[in-house]
């Protein structure tokens, strides 16, 4: 059995697949999978505070892990490493000013140790979420100031010239550079072999969502490419693919049970620039010409063992309707080995369109869920399981189906 959806109107206008009469049907079974997750936020502290006041922090930390018990959540993509940082113990990266107050002050104990711990105490799965490249969030700061403020264990700061900078000033480590490739390999590696995780999460960050500067850019390694047919599109993506695959391999070659997991933007492409590309408004960013992040050939390769597409617009959005791209990362991950979590954004819960409806969230997991080949549902962020605010009542609805009191 299955029910019709509609938007938020007064004329309760059915909301069909995009460009077409077929409307979206929502089955009224909820099929468990076997990953229910939430990010963890720490840049600029969207979910925990700094551990300055080291008995809030851990109210805090215990206050999360309780609450994902308590909503049935088995796993955690706790960030880890925000702008070329850490929130652990490294001889690579300082740690963090989001963790510490100031990059490189030390905490009181180590604390990640202790969260992966009471994590585990609970059941939950812990992946280290952490960002490859970025070096500051924007470019308020000129680049040379802001050095001023990191660690001199900042490999940003250690190393200035493999920084590139965004159109708005931000700082990226060169996708394009070997040197950086290694050291985010090399952290990847600290980590695993010094904490408890299951595995390594990296986000939708990969080349910046505003384009890189016409000055401070990679177009000097693109003179020197490795194919002389090479696009300036193709030697980019080459670089972030080929980051991604020496991470995969080292994390395996170091134990091959851990995961190694990507998070892209929801949108490849359009169907209008490729025929392979989603039924979605072609207006739509693609992150295979934005980001140079080519997740179909991640996913084809099997350089990952799970992709979590952030699908977070609604069934009845104009440009990308949730159903109709969740039916094309259906289609790319089956009869693929690599694992289909779809990420949810459950923080817009209340706020437009037909998030104003309790019911998107959980209509869009039974949607998802009814797949075979999607194997789990992640959601941002952890602030949204515990406000009492806008979103509060589409989350109790979730913690219902996710409980199976509905």
């Amino acid at each position: 059995m299955s029910m019709k959806i509609y938007q938020m109107n007064e004329n309760k206008d059915i909301i069909n697949h995009f460009n077409s009469e077929t409307p979206v049907e929502i089955p009224e079974v909820y099929h468990e999978k076997e990953v229910r997750a939430f990010w963890v936020s720490n840049v600029v502290n969207i979910d925990l505070p700094t551990v300055e006041d080291i008995d809030l922090f851990q109210k805090k930390v215990i206050s999360i892990l309780d609450t994902a018990v308590d909503f049935n959540i088995n796993t955690l993509y706790f960030q880890v490493r925000t702008t070329n940082d850490a929130f652990y113990e490294s001889k690579l990266n300082p740690y963090s000013r989001y963790f510490t107050g100031v990059e490189g002050k030390k905490p009181p104990f180590d604390v990640l140790a202790w969260i992966i711990k009471e994590a585990k105490q609970r059941g939950l799965s812990f992946h280290a979420w952490c960002n490859p490249y970025r070096v500051s969030l924007n470019g308020t700061i000129p680049k040379d100031e802001y050095l001023k403020t990191c660690d001199d264990l900042n490999f940003a700061k250690k190393h200035p010239e493999l920084i590139v900078l965004d159109k708005k000033g931000a700082m990226i480590l060169n996708p394009a550079k070997d040197e950086v490739k290694q050291f985010i390999t090399d952290s990847m590696v600290e980590l695993v072999s010094n904490y408890d995780v299951d595995g390594i999460h990296f986000d939708d960050y990969f080349y910046p969502y505003a384009g890189l500067d016409d000055v401070y850019n990679d177009l000097k390694e693109y003179e020197f490419r490795e194919e002389e047919s090479w696009s300036l599109g193709d030697f980019r993506r080459h670089h972030v693919t080929d980051a991604m695959r020496k991470v995969y391999q080292a994390l395996k070659k170091h134990n091959p049970k851990l995961q190694f997991g990507l998070s892209p933007f929801g949108i490849w492409k359009t169907k209008e620039s490729d025929p392979k590309g989603a039924n979605v408004d072609p207006r739509c960013s693609e992150s295979y010409y934005g980001q140079y992040a080519d997740s179909v050939t991640w996913v084809k390769e099997g350089i990952v063992d799970y992709i979590v597409p952030q699908i977070y617009w609604d069934f009845g959005h104009h440009l990308a309707p949730f159903a109709d791209l969740l039916d094309w990362w259906v289609d790319l991950c089956k009869d693929t080995n690599v694992k289909l979590y779809i990420g949810h954004g459950a923080y817009r819960l209340g706020t437009d369109s037909r998030y104003q409806n309790p019911n998107e969230i959980v209509d869009q997991v039974k949607y998802a869920n009814q797949h075979d080949v999607v194997s789990g549902n992640v959601f941002f962020t952890a602030k949204t399981f515990m406000d009492q605010d806008k979103a509060f009542p589409g989350m109790q609805n979730l913690k219902k189906l996710f409980k199976k009191e509905v």
